[in-house]
């Protein structure tokens, strides 16, 4: 897939730092940039007789569109010295909208960037990957808090479990993955099996890439015991890799919000790019 078009969310009281390396990205890329300026409204008062309003809410309304136009000037004159093609949308809407306003703008882009700090949960950016990665069809970029390369002209790291997601982040990554230098395919405690790896647990995958012309170190590794997370992200840093690519929330996200899994792992600490499908 080329990137053409991306996507990347900014919060009225989010400060632009990660602007200035997504706009340099969408340079390299050759990419139109879509910012949306995203305000979240408080909910109405409410008494035990319904919702009600009130002048002081309605207020606070005028004041959250303000800021919300504000931080857009704000982008814009940022974005205007970059020399990229681009568009800002101002919104300041209810939480209950989020999802679903990010969603509808993740659809008409290539891939949504997400803010590192997305990783700390029910924030604002949660609120936008889950709308961008399960409505939209289109994978994300987890930006990591430190300078980083996209696309990337070394190593990566492809996550394979053999799932449905796995399939499509590798379908999605895979003129990515044409060019690295080198692809490292990680498989964690794989189990042959008529419906999923196969006899031979990565071979499967090797000779599709193969096709592509990529050329694919197949690793097996044992678990014993550690996060998968964890594992992936240790196995990316010794190798020097530029990015993760994996799938997205194979179980359930409520299973995951509460007992955890690779994809909540993963989005704590977010030290390289990691491109993330369902």
């Amino acid at each position: 897939m080329s990137f053409k078009t991306v996507f990347f969310t900014i919060g009225t009281d989010q400060d632009t730092a990660d602007l200035d390396r997504v706009a340099a990205v969408c340079g390299e890329l050759g990419a139109h940039l879509t910012v949306l300026v995203l305000g979240v409204a408080a909910p109405p008062p409410a008494s035990p007789y319904g919702v009600i309003s009130n002048d002081v809410w309605a207020g606070e309304i005028d004041q959250g569109q303000d800021a919300a136009r504000a931080k857009a000037a704000e982008v814009t004159g940022i974005l205007e010295k970059s020399g990229i093609s681009f568009e800002v949308n101002p919104q300041f809407v209810d939480r209950a909208t989020v999802t679903t306003l990010a969603a509808r703008f993740a659809r008409y882009a290539d891939i949504t960037f997400v803010a590192p700090h997305a990783a700390r949960a029910e924030t604002q950016q949660d609120w936008v990957m889950n709308g961008a990665l399960f409505e939209s069809g289109r994978p994300v970029l987890l930006l990591p808090g430190t300078p980083f390369v996209f696309p990337p002209k070394g190593r990566v790291v492809l996550a394979w479990d053999a799932s449905v997601e796995a399939s499509k982040a590798v379908r999605d990554s895979i003129d990515l993955l044409a060019r690295a230098a080198s692809v490292d395919a990680v498989l964690i405690d794989p189990v042959p099996s008529f419906d999923g790896h196969g006899p031979e647990p990565g071979a499967d995958l090797a000779a599709y890439l193969a096709r592509h012309g990529v050329v694919t170190t197949i690793h097996r590794l044992p678990r014993e015991g550690q996060e998968v997370g964890d594992i992936l992200r240790r196995t990316a840093t010794d190798l020097g890799a530029d990015l993760i690519v994996m799938g997205g929330f194979g179980h359930s996200r409520l299973r995951q919000r509460f007992f955890g899994g690779t994809t909540s792992t993963m989005m704590k600490q977010v030290t390289i790019p990691v491109l993330m499908a369902h």
